[in-house]
């Protein structure tokens, strides 16, 4: 525990003599209007002030562009393929009353074959593309400026002029015999005589 306050001691005194060495101390003396005097110690420090400006700022950036390529791919497939025919027949034979004869008709066929193809894929590609854009960036600066703190301490009384002496005077020089309205009147005692010490009651 004992250590511990020796360190903030330490810290606290560090800080301290950190500020006196970015401060200026000056100490005058003044008279003020009312006689009184004043030690006035004028303390000028040294405060950081913040200013943020935006400025322009160029700066390259990669975005993706996807491009869609087609690749060729021969295979092979199955196709029909129909074709037409003359087909006779011989009509009426089954008949014995009836001479037959002969008929000719055109008639499709169909046949499948083999055949080459082309086909076309389709393949994705990501390319990154460079590009500039423009920027507001905030740049803030630090600037001193003084700051002053005056403390005004007095360290002498106001005058006594100030304080009304001629009231003072007039009360101080009154005779301490004066009677006042309040008092009872003043008789001489039966019990002193004309003597200083008095010689008895007065018969």
């Amino acid at each position: 525990m004992r250590t511990g306050t020796v360190l903030s001691l330490g810290c606290w005194a560090t800080f301290v003599l950190g500020l006196s060495a970015h401060a200026q101390v000056t100490t005058d003396y003044e008279t003020g209007p009312d006689g009184v005097k004043y030690q006035v110690t004028r303390r000028v420090t040294q405060r950081s002030i913040p200013s943020t400006e935006y400025k322009t700022s160029e700066q390259k950036v990669y975005r993706p562009q996807v491009t869609t390529d087609y690749q060729t791919y021969q295979q092979m497939y199955a196709t029909p393929v129909t074709e037409y025919r003359w087909v006779s027949r011989m009509r009426g034979w089954w008949n014995p009353f009836a001479q037959p004869y002969w008929t000719h008709n055109l008639e499709p066929f169909t046949r499948w074959e083999t055949r080459p193809g082309t086909v076309q894929v389709p393949t994705a590609r990501t390319d990154w593309v460079e590009e500039t854009r423009t920027a507001q960036i905030p740049v803030t600066t630090y600037r001193q400026a003084n700051e002053e703190v005056v403390v005004r301490t007095p360290i002498s009384a106001p005058p006594a002029s100030s304080l009304g002496t001629s009231g003072a005077t007039a009360v101080a020089s009154r005779p301490f015999s004066q009677q006042l309205q309040s008092d009872p009147p003043r008789s001489q005692s039966p019990w002193t005589g004309s003597g200083q010490y008095g010689s008895g009651p007065v018969r």
